[in-house]
């Protein structure tokens, strides 16, 4: 039996830290550790991109590791000691496979920091992903199918941040800082999980009526948004991943049309990016799954230099995570039922209490994970949701 699970996100017991469920992780590996042969972190198990490095925006990935304050390390696992003594005490019984997501890829550029990661959590191995020969079963963490969230190269040769990873820091380093001083600690990191997307306007013109704030969050953050996109770093991201689009970016640097115009242009990103997150993981996997199973370099950057390709009948499942949201999948193709899984996350979201009060917001945590075992050499999978408010 193999148990996976991914999007943990434990942070440093700062105020963007939302991980409040190592009571439940405890509970989970108590519960399998006699029945389990191998244990999967399939990504972004620790929060590492908003650690406030010295340099906000870098323009290399290599910058970003030069700044890395490896201090952060500590204090994670000071703010979550029991959880990460738990996980390895397992590792003495059980193999613990380490998988970087975009929150932490960092274990794959730094010596020193996989060092760290292996005596925090237990794992032999830190990898950028992770073929079972055994069950014919491919792992990955899923942000390689995200424009927005891989790597990519410059016209150097160097690697760059991934645009998602240049939004997390700029916000937390402008926009957060302004909301601290005003709002709750648990209301800085719950505009982080809002869904939809589209929904951050809402929300941000629900919590001016809901404290009666002097304060006009919504242009705000809209303004944080526009100078997100005038800065250097980010235009020069948006030049090479996508270059069509790029001369709509001097709509923002000339804040041409003032804030209606940088809201309409932010709500257009925002709807497609919404729209395209919703399946585009199970298109991805679909298109792996019934097709020669071909992950291209150029999607790869950071995590291999060559191609990922294997035998169509070489690939029983598909394993991600990534994008939040736990899903279970058969595939047929042909006389094989092959399945694609999404370990999901152990996250909370900030919605709208649709049917009751649309102008009300909730709080919806969720922890996932999914268990694989073998019987007469067929595979049974139970995907395990569980969610409160």
């Amino acid at each position: 039996m193999k148990l996976y699970v991914s999007d943990m996100h434990i942070g440093s017991g700062n105020q963007k830290d939302d991980f409040v469920y190592d009571a439940k992780f405890i509970e989970l590996l108590d519960k399998y550790e006699d029945q389990i042969t191998e244990f999967f972190i399939v990504g972004d198990f620790l929060e590492l991109m908003h650690v406030k490095d010295k340099k906000i925006l870098c323009e290399t990935v290599q910058e970003c590791m030069d700044l890395f304050d490896h201090e952060i390390l500590n204090k994670i696992y000071n703010a979550h000691t029991a959880l990460f003594d738990r996980l390895k005490k397992l590792s003495s019984k059980v193999r613990i496979r380490y998988i970087a997501g975009n929150h932490d890829y960092h274990v794959l550029f730094s010596e020193k920091i996989r060092q760290k990661v292996f005596s925090m959590t237990g794992c032999e191995e830190v990898l950028p992903f992770y073929y079972d020969e055994d069950w014919e079963i491919f792992v990955i963490h899923g942000n390689q199918f995200d424009a927005v969230n891989r790597l990519s190269y410059d016209g150097k040769n160097n690697i760059i941040p991934t645009f998602g990873e240049y939004m997390a820091k700029f916000m937390s380093s402008n926009f957060d800082i302004k909301m601290s001083k005003i709002l709750p600690d648990e209301l800085i990191s719950d505009y982080d999980n809002i869904r939809p997307l589209l929904d951050v306007f809402v929300w941000l013109d629900y919590i001016n009526e809901r404290y009666c704030l002097n304060y006009n969050l919504k242009e705000e953050w809209i303004s944080e948004f526009i100078n997100l996109i005038n800065a250097k770093q980010t235009r020069n991201w948006l030049k090479i991943n996508f270059p069509k689009y790029y001369r709509f970016t001097d709509f923002f640097v000339n804040k041409f049309g003032g804030m209606k115009l940088g809201e309409s242009l932010v709500r257009t990103v925002m709807y497609f990016r919404e729209f395209k997150k919703s399946d585009m993981y199970l298109k991805a996997a679909k298109r792996l799954l019934e097709n020669n199973f071909l992950i291209p370099r150029k999607n790869l950057v950071g995590y291999s230099d060559e191609d990922i390709s294997l035998s169509n009948d070489k690939v029983k499942g598909l394993i991600m995570g990534h994008c939040h949201r736990p899903s279970y999948n058969q595939v047929n193709c042909g006389k094989i039922k092959k399945f694609y899984a999404n370990t999901g996350a152990w996250k909370h979201v900030v919605m709208r209490n649709k049917g009751v009060n649309d102008n009300e917001f909730i709080k919806r945590s969720t922890v996932s994970y999914l268990v694989i075992d073998e019987y007469n050499k067929n595979l049974h999978a139970k995907l395990s949701v569980e969610e409160f408010y």
